[in-house]
């Protein structure tokens, strides 16, 4: 983020692996719900690992924490491989710092 944050608790975001986090979720969704239908352990136990798989990226990834930008900001980011520092829930700034950031982000000042 910025340098007057450098006291602040951040989390990194990575949201090319989010994507793949969010994919590799849903495929292990899938093969338990052909487990459950079939009523297989078969199909049941890759599920669950593959699952398991994509809770780990997505952990990695910083899939929980919510971020800023809109969805072509996310695509450019997930091409690249860009990773960004977000402040913890609960940080508080000091107004003349929030003025400041919005004006450098937005308005394009100083």
């Amino acid at each position: 983020m910025t340098e007057e944050n450098s006291g602040v608790e951040t989390h990194t975001v990575r949201p090319r692996w989010t994507w793949i986090a969010l994919l590799v979720m849903v495929a292990g969704l899938v093969l338990i719900a052909v487990a459950v239908i079939m009523e297989s352990w078969t199909w049941a136990v890759p599920g669950l690992v593959v699952l398991a798989v994509g809770a780990g990226a997505a952990l990695y990834g910083g899939f929980f924490y919510d971020v800023q930008g809109g969805a072509s900001t996310q695509l450019k980011d997930v091409v690249e491989g860009n990773e960004h520092e977000f402040p913890g829930a609960g940080t508080v700034r000091p107004e003349d710092e929030v003025k400041r950031d919005v004006h450098r982000r937005w308005l394009g000042d100083g």
